[in-house]
């Protein structure tokens, strides 16, 4: 894998619904190295005041009138420029300061995930570690079955260089999108990390989330998990 140039330049999109609360936190919290060779996209959908508080932080901001999470994503990509693509959730969570610790995985990887786990972090908020020992429940099943050698395969807080998300061709429109991506990563044999990030406090609070209400969803990324398992084991037995 080639060292990251010190002019390359870096895409971090924020795909938010109603973060008004969160944004201002995400955005101050990108190390000032990172911000000078960075574009900051926040792909909107909110009714409230993320995409204002958001333009006035110095971000692009992409006002759309729909999308979930995956179609967001993929629309803010189709309109950025860099050679390296970052991810974020405008709740909070994903601490932005572990950017240069991404980086520095993405060096030799394909994909690079934040990922929460059950080591302690100072700063972490109790609540939100308490939650990772039930979400683990799901967590750890998903990365077995998958394959994958990591702690939160749903982490949004991810790094991929713009050449091998082209090649992924991600279809997904809403949370899903983290799934197929692991998925096709898998199926062309991508390198993938992880960096262990602390549990944060979700801004507006745990049952604001938006994923955590969807239960439609949870079953679709398990059926996706599954058909996988299923074609891998096929594989397997057919060579």
């Amino acid at each position: 894998m080639k060292t990251i140039k010190s002019d390359t330049i870096i895409s971090i999109i924020i795909p938010t619904l109603n973060e008004e609360e969160g944004i201002a936190k995400v955005i101050c919290s990108i190390p000032e190295e990172i911000k000078k060779k960075s574009e900051l996209i926040v792909v909107d959908v909110s009714d409230d005041f993320t995409s204002i508080i958001a333009g006035r932080l110095g971000a692009i901001v992409l006002k759309e009138k729909k999308g979930g999470k995956g179609w967001q994503m993929r629309q803010a990509v189709k309109k950025s420029k860099g050679d390296i693509l970052i991810f974020l959730d405008g709740d909070g969570t994903d601490p932005a300061q572990y950017i240069p610790k991404l980086l520095k995985k993405l060096e030799k990887a394909n994909l690079v995930l934040g990922c929460r786990n059950s080591e302690k972090f100072d700063g972490e908020d109790q609540k939100n570690n308490k939650l990772w020992n039930y979400n683990k429940i799901i967590s750890y099943p998903a990365s077995y079955m998958l394959g994958l050698k990591v702690s939160d395969p749903l982490a949004g807080f991810r790094a991929i260089r713009r050449k091998d998300w082209d090649k992924l061709n991600l279809k997904s429109s809403d949370f899903e999108i983290e799934t197929e991506m692991n998925i096709k990563a898998l199926k062309n044999n991508f390198i993938i990390e992880q960096v262990l990030i602390p549990n944060l406090k979700r801004c507006g609070g745990v049952r604001a989330s938006k994923f955590n209400k969807n239960p439609k969803m949870w079953f679709k990324i398990f059926k996706m998990i599954l058909d996988y398992s299923r074609e891998k084991s096929e594989a397997k037995n057919n060579a």
